[in-house]
């Protein structure tokens, strides 16, 4: 039989993996509440699958510290813990910078406008007061960040971070000066990229994954302990 010349391409995902993708979400965005438990029973009837996917995307959510499972207890989405969060922060910083240096000789004029783009759409969704599409934006730009260094793996690591600090980023982003700010750090390592100042753009897309906001709200003695 003839094949068409161009098809548009068919996405199919597993039943665990919609399972997995729809809960991680709903843990992102706060339908589902930090230290809500979570019934493998009911999860299943709601998907209209049997319990054994919903086992397996579990795991995968436990392995990522979106939920925790204590034995003889039960499963519960996983707290918000401010030194996790310290952490992702202080990660995403070295790996965005380090996906620039990678990158850095083959980034284009367009993958600079693509990112002043969504930088652009960032801000009007916060002056929408849109805080789910804030963090959408905010997840796009520096996945597109990591796209640059041309490694699958420094990707794969980077949205991986990026789904934890899109939990804080919730509360983060419900400040409108605090979405502004991120703006202006965004639009000034797009400035130092286009200006082809390398060791500048690091240093301010570091300043942008900066954890003060995180060490800020710790209890004043988990602060003195670190």
């Amino acid at each position: 039989m003839p094949i068409p010349a161009k098809e548009d391409k068919i996405v199919r995902i597993s039943t665990r993996e919609r399972v997995y993708n729809s809960l991680r979400q709903w843990i992102i965005d706060g339908t589902l509440q930090p230290d809500e438990r979570l019934n493998d029973k009911e999860i299943a009837e709601h998907f209209s699958v049997s319990r054994t996917p919903v086992r397996e995307a579990l795991q995968m959510l436990a392995e990522q510290k979106f939920i925790t499972v204590l034995p003889s207890s039960g499963t519960f989405v996983a707290p918000i813990d401010r030194k996790d969060m310290v952490e992702v922060y202080c990660l995403m910083g070295a790996f965005q910078a380090l996906a620039l240096e990678m990158g850095f000789e083959r980034i284009t004029d367009a993958d600079i406008a693509q990112l002043r783009a969504y930088n652009a759409a960032f801000l009007q969704a916060a002056r929408e007061d849109n805080v789910n599409e804030t963090n959408r934006i905010h997840t796009q730009l520096h996945h597109a960040v990591a796209v640059l260094s041309g490694s699958s793996y420094l990707i794969s690591f980077t949205d991986t971070l990026m789904m934890q600090a899109f939990r804080g980023e919730t509360l983060f982003f419900k400040s409108y000066s605090r979405r502004t700010v991120s703006y202006s750090q965004h639009k000034a390592f797009i400035d130092a990229l286009e200006k082809r100042d390398l060791p500048l753009a690091q240093k301010l897309i570091k300043e942008n994954w900066d954890s003060a906001f995180w060490k800020e709200t710790l209890p004043e003695k988990k602060r003195q302990a670190e």
